[in-house]
């Protein structure tokens, strides 16, 4: 169960990750209008800003699916290894424990 639990993290983060790199990628943005130059150039602060701000939920999230796209199965499949080496342990201890 717990392999295919990896399998299907993987997949989910994969898709998720590409989900961002969609987002990140600058050929499916529409051609900016050009903006007007503001007198004075502090006016603009606050645009850019707001733009940094929403870019950078994209790159983190990015990086984060990235990451956990491996590291999630990861987890699951050494939980996997553990559980078939303590059932292993347990057999023999019942063979062990046999007259």
């Amino acid at each position: 169960m717990d392999l295919m639990i990896a399998v299907f993290a993987y997949i989910g983060f994969h898709l998720w990750h590409v989900h961002f790199l969609h987002e990140m990628n600058p050929m499916n943005e529409p051609v900016p209008v050009p903006v007007p130059v503001a007198a004075n150039p502090a006016a603009a602060i606050p645009n850019a800003v707001n733009t940094g701000l929403a870019r950078g939920g994209i790159v983190v999230g990015n990086i984060a699916t990235e990451v956990f796209q491996y590291a999630v199965p990861g987890l699951f499949v050494m939980g996997s290894i553990s559980s078939a080496i303590r059932e292993q342990k347990m057999k023999r201890r019942k063979w062990n424990r046999m007259p």
